[in-house]
């Protein structure tokens, strides 16, 4: 027989004894584990030289050969398959200039503290205080992955969020916008967003701080050239992005007719999105309708999951069961790789546009019961009076 505790002796119950557990599994699950990731991640692309590897190979060379005064542009029939593509836009090669006097592999590592930063700052904006979800988002494997590319999306999710955060704010969420889309032409969505919620000024400002920074690329080519080396790059990755097209054409389907389905599904959403004004449509029809979209692209789902979750919830989970799929170039995913991602950030999506579509649904009845008085106030009256 077991002898009693010591007179004095403090006991534990067994609920506090759960208790305890449970705040020790929060802190591992979702502060230790991302942290762990995310070292390990670092780690990896330390020791194999493919931490920030679009960064270090393209972004930061370009910017290095234009501040020099040369031409990094590449040749009219160049191959996008053959190397480092010198093609992002101007602006993004003028603003990572002071990091190319740091050593590359410096830059490198900044880029990846800065992406994280910036992804944190993004869910903040859009109004996610639990700090579980930023853990949670550490696990995602499209922002983990963004470490080992450097796309610049959580730059772009920053001004984003920005925008959305400041909508209000008379001439400022245009210009956000507007650099957004002069670093990744794919957001411009977002600019029909903001007309779609009667800031057409604001979507103006955003065309022409996106149209004005794509003039730096005049000194060294006209914009046609450069258009026609855009549509190069996107022919010759398409085929490999995660997108609609990329299923559909991995899965048999003839080009023209993937292109049809996909143009079809992207301005239905196009269509809701302005219907609704819906924030989460517009990030969608992003998605949908760039010809290249790779792995990290997707963390910009996290923006309005965190308007519509902004607490954790069993839908911040999903994303994690796309670990194992590649980030980005040629053959990176199969029909079922492509398909599992879509599904996963089909149900992401889903779940924030209800958010959406609920708000405006009780933004529809309101303005009907404002109205409603004036309506019978006029019925009431003679024509005379």
């Amino acid at each position: 027989m077991s002898s009693p505790p010591p007179a004095g002796a403090p006991t534990v119950r067994p609920s506090e004894l759960v208790d305890g557990l449970r705040r020790v599994g929060t802190i591992v699950l979702f502060g230790a584990l991302p942290v762990a990731a995310l070292v390990t991640m670092l780690a990896v692309g330390l020791s194999d030289d493919s931490l920030s590897a679009d960064f270090h190979h393209e972004i930061y060379p370009q910017a290095k050969e234009m501040l020099d005064g040369g031409n990094p542009y590449p040749p009219a029939g160049y191959d996008p398959t053959a190397g480092p593509n010198f093609i992002w836009p101007p602006l993004v090669a003028y603003l990572a200039a002071p990091l190319t006097l740091l050593p590359a592999g410096a830059a490198d590592v900044l880029m990846v503290v800065l992406g994280l930063v910036c992804m944190a700052a993004a869910l903040w904006l859009v109004g996610a205080r639990d700090w579980r979800v930023y853990g949670v988002l550490g696990l995602w494997p499209e922002v983990v992955g963004e470490m080992r590319v450097a796309h610049l999306t959580p730059v772009v999710a920053l001004l984003v969020a920005a925008a959305w955060r400041y909508r209000d704010v008379r001439g400022l969420p245009g210009p956000l916008v507007g650099l957004a889309v002069a670093l990744k032409f794919f957001v411009w969505p977002v600019a029909l967003w903001l007309a779609a919620t009667r800031r057409a000024r604001e979507a103006v400002l955003a065309a022409l701080v996106a149209g004005v920074s794509l003039l730096l690329v005049l000194p060294f080519m006209g914009l046609e050239d450069y258009g026609h080396r855009l549509a190069r790059l996107g022919r010759a990755f398409d085929q490999d992005s995660y997108t609609l097209y990329g299923l559909l054409v991995q899965a048999g389907a003839a080009d023209a007719v993937a292109r049809a389905l996909t143009l079809v599904v992207g301005l239905t959403i196009l269509a809701a999105m302005w219907r609704y004004r819906s924030f989460t449509l517009a990030i969608a029809a992003a998605l949908v309708l760039s010809p290249i979209v790779w792995l990290d692209y997707f963390a910009l789902a996290a923006l309005p999951l965190a308007i519509a979750r902004p607490r954790l919830s069993a839908i911040w989970f999903l994303p994690i069961v796309t670990w194992g799929l590649e980030g980005a170039g040629l053959g990176i995913g199969d029909v079922s790789d492509i398909a599992r991602l879509l599904l996963v950030y089909t149900a992401v999506l889903w779940v924030a546009f209800s958010h959406d579509l609920a708000a405006w649904r009780a933004d529809s009845v309101s303005l009907r019961s404002a109205r409603a008085p004036q309506v019978h106030g006029a019925i009431g009256r003679s024509p005379g009076t």
